[in-house]
C-alpha cells in the first residue's frame, strides 16, 4: 500500500511540475515581441559568385547601401562565375519580393582565415520613429597581409519591416553613414 501511495504522489508531483512549466508560456506576463527589432540574417561575403563593385574609398571610406531589387543588386554587385562552382551569382528576382539587403563595406588589410568572421559583427537592426538603424562592430584585421581587399557585411531583412525613411549605419556606436530614402 505504501508503495502505491508513494508512486501516486510521485506521479502527481511530476504532473504538477509539467503542467506548471507548460502553463508558464500561456501566462499574460510573458514578454511580447518587440516591434522595433527587425529580424535579420547575415549573408557571408562568399555566399555568391561575385564581388562588390568599386567605389571611391578615399571620399567614402565606409560604403553603405540598401539593395531592394535585382536591378539594384546588379548595380552594386559584379558577378564572377567560375567553372565548376555551383553558387549562384546573386539572389533570384523572386527572393526580392520578400527580402532586402543592408550592405556596409570597407577597404582593409586582408584578414586571415581565423579573423575574417570577426571583422564585421552585426549587433542589432531596429526600426524606430521612421528610421531604420543598423549597429555593428568593426575590427580592423591584424593579419599583417601585404595587400588590401574590399570586404563587406550584408544583412537580409524582411521587406515588410521597412519600406521608406532614413537608414542609419552605426559602426562601433559611431554613425558612419546615412541613406535618405
Amino acid at each position: 500500500m505504501r508503495k502505491t501511495i508513494r508512486d501516486s504522489m510521485q506521479l502527481v508531483l511530476c504532473g504538477t511540475v509539467l503542467a506548471g512549466v507548460a502553463g508558464c508560456s500561456w501566462m499574460p506576463w510573458t514578454d511580447k515581441e518587440d516591434p522595433t527589432v527587425v529580424p535579420y540574417k547575415t549573408i557571408m561575403s562568399g555566399s555568391y559568385q561575385g564581388f562588390l563593385k568599386n567605389w571611391d574609398d578615399r571620399k567614402q571610406p565606409v560604403f553603405c547601401t540598401l539593395i531592394r531589387s535585382r536591378a539594384e543588386w546588379d548595380a552594386w554587385m559584379q558577378p564572377a562565375p567560375v567553372m565548376g562552382d555551383q553558387r549562384p551569382t546573386g539572389p533570384s528576382q523572386a527572393h526580392f519580393d520578400m527580402k532586402q539587403y543592408l550592405l556596409v563595406a570597407r577597404t582593409m588589410q586582408a584578414p586571415d582565415a581565423a579573423e575574417r568572421p570577426h571583422v564585421f559583427t552585426p549587433l542589432a537592426v531596429t526600426y524606430r520613429n521612421g528610421t531604420l538603424k543598423i549597429n555593428y562592430l568593426y575590427r580592423e584585421p591584424a593579419s599583417g597581409a601585404s595587400y588590401r581587399v574590399k570586404d563587406y557585411l550584408m544583412l537580409a531583412i524582411p521587406k515588410e519591416r521597412y519600406t521608406t525613411g532614413p537608414v542609419v549605419f552605426y559602426e562601433n556606436d559611431r554613425k558612419v553613414c546615412q541613406l535618405d530614402r
